[in-house]
């Protein structure tokens, strides 16, 4: 019984560093670019929930939202402290409020899945209700505090 859980302890330390030195293996040239296609993806598939809500497409709108929800869940990994570049819009305040910065990722996880879910039951007045303050609250809610803004046109 012992050595089963020594052999079980060497087990799990063995997969925890693999994990580790995977993990290690990117640059932060490689995550900035990782989470710039993630997020340009993210972004199309926004535009493509708005003008399916404008079509009266509530299947378009349920698809997306639905791959919003799973880009969400990817974007903490994204961030491993020192992934800077001067790419890289992203403010020093992701790893200062990691826990902030997680919880803005999980809300948009959280939002997509309940506008997608909405979308499915057919209620289009429902669906363009959460449509209308979506982008301010799940979107703003992390590009605000942890986005360097875009330079201002004009």
């Amino acid at each position: 019984m012992k050595r089963t859980v020594i052999s079980l302890t060497v087990l799990m330390a063995s997969v925890g560093l693999l994990a580790a030195c995977a993990t290690a293996s990117k640059s932060p040239a490689e995550y900035v670019e990782d989470r710039q296609k993630l997020m340009k993806a993210h972004g199309d598939a926004w535009k493509n929930v708005q003008d399916g809500a404008k079509a009266g497409n509530l299947q378009a709108v349920a698809s997306n939202a639905d791959v919003m929800a799973n880009n969400a869940k990817q974007i903490p990994a994204l961030f491993p402290e020192g992934s800077m570049t001067e790419k890289s819009k992203a403010k020093p305040e992701i790893w200062q409020k990691k826990a902030e910065f997680d919880a803005s990722a999980k809300k948009m996880e959280m939002e997509s899945i309940k506008l997608r879910d909405t979308a499915r039951t057919g209620n289009a007045q429902a669906t363009n209700d959460m449509i209308k303050d979506f982008g301010r609250n799940t979107c703003g809610s992390c590009h605000t505090p942890f986005r360097v803004p875009p330079p201002r046109q004009g």
